[in-house]
């Protein structure tokens, strides 16, 4: 018999052998396809941007350089090419991070993102059709604007409502 420590209570009971093994594991929850492409998609990019940066930062003068610079460097001119693309690695690498240990956040930061965007996209185009616009959309314009608000509620929808979405996402730290 194992010495007794103070503070440790003893079962009152022993469990029968034959119960021993019967705990019910919980299941694994599997994760959605979409969810999974989306966190690899976004460590593609983080990779893609973090070859920029290096492709920018190495070769300064090189017309590849200029060609990143000019044509994938969207934010102000004040900030130099290559800090923006270790910036944008670094925010898909946490985006991808937050996706892949399926953080609740993520999936709410989303979801938020992408409905807002459908909002805002829906009443600017209403507004400018009330206000009669000056510079009315070409019909490829509004065939693209149509497109973006149908694919920002479709990928807001999918993560409130696809069955298995909630359990798929952990809701508290320590489960």
């Amino acid at each position: 018999m194992p010495e007794k420590m103070k503070g440790i209570v003893p079962p009152p009971y022993e469990i029968p052998a034959e119960r021993a093994g019967q705990r019910k594991e919980t299941p694994k929850v599997q994760v959605p396809l979409l969810i999974r492409l989306f966190a690899w998609f976004c460590f593609l990019r983080a990779a893609i941007y973090l070859t920029f940066g290096l492709i920018v930062g190495t070769l300064p003068d090189s017309p590849t350089a200029a060609y990143l610079s000019l044509n994938f460097d969207s934010w102000p001119k004040q900030i130099p090419p290559e800090a923006v693309f270790y910036i944008q690695t670094v925010l898909y690498s946490v985006i991808g991070w937050r996706w892949v240990s399926r953080d609740w956040r993520a999936r709410w930061g989303a979801m938020f993102v992408t409905g807002a965007s459908a909002a805002s996209a829906l009443v600017h185009l209403t507004a400018d059709y009330a206000a009669g616009a000056m510079n009315p959309l070409t019909p490829a314009q509004q065939g693209a604007v149509t497109l973006s608000i149908v694919l920002n509620l479709a990928v807001c929808g999918y993560l409130a409502f696809y069955p298995g979405m909630a359990q798929a996402f952990k809701e508290t730290p320590w489960e």
